[in-house]
């Protein structure tokens, strides 16, 4: 969930108004440097406001499943599409998309609110965190050259996107998250 290109035109973003492409389309270079501010794991935004979903996908030994992406190793997530209608579903498509992994319940991780079209059209994204209940056969799409099940200190070593402080912190409370429902 490298925060740069979950508010970037990946180039497999239309608007065309079909299902699949996505809901709030941004072109590269069409704005300038985002601020993202952590809300932690508050209520969650109104779902029109929401640009992006991604999980901190666990097995039920604490690896994370993360997918190999042409930027490097990063949790699965991505744009809301069209015709989506909730959190739930964006995450769950995209875990199937880019890590081909069932979910188990998803709990709230972290918002994010972004800036990026302006300091008066805020939006954001939000992270949840699930255990995996299956892993499906893997199959190479666009979204994802293959998937990692990888210990949360290899994958925070390895990762290389625009902020590995807020995915150590993503991680980390999800992790804790994922701990505290199971000695619930």
């Amino acid at each position: 969930m490298d925060a740069a290109n979950s508010n970037t035109d990946t180039g497999n973003s239309t608007d065309t108004g079909t299902a699949g492409a996505d809901r709030r389309p941004v072109r590269r270079g069409a704005a300038q440097a985002s601020t993202l501010t952590r809300l932690g794991p508050s209520s969650d935004p109104p779902f029109d406001r929401v640009t992006s979903a991604a999980v901190v996908a666990v097995t039920g030994d604490g690896h994370l499943v993360v997918a190999e992406l042409a930027r490097g190793l990063d949790i699965p997530g991505g744009h809301v599409q069209r015709g989506e209608s909730s959190i739930e579903q964006t995450v769950r498509r995209e875990a199937w998309e880019e890590i081909r992994a069932r979910l188990g319940p998803l709990y709230p991780v972290e918002v994010l609110e972004s800036d990026h079209f302006g300091p008066t059209d805020l939006t954001y994204m939000v992270i949840r965190t699930a255990r995996v209940h299956e892993l499906g056969t893997w199959e190479s799409t666009h979204e994802s050259r293959g998937r990692r099940v990888i210990t949360p200190q290899d994958f925070l070593a390895r990762y290389r996107g625009e902020d590995p402080a807020l995915m150590r912190h993503l991680v980390t409370a999800a992790l804790a998250v994922l701990a505290a429902r199971a000695s619930a």
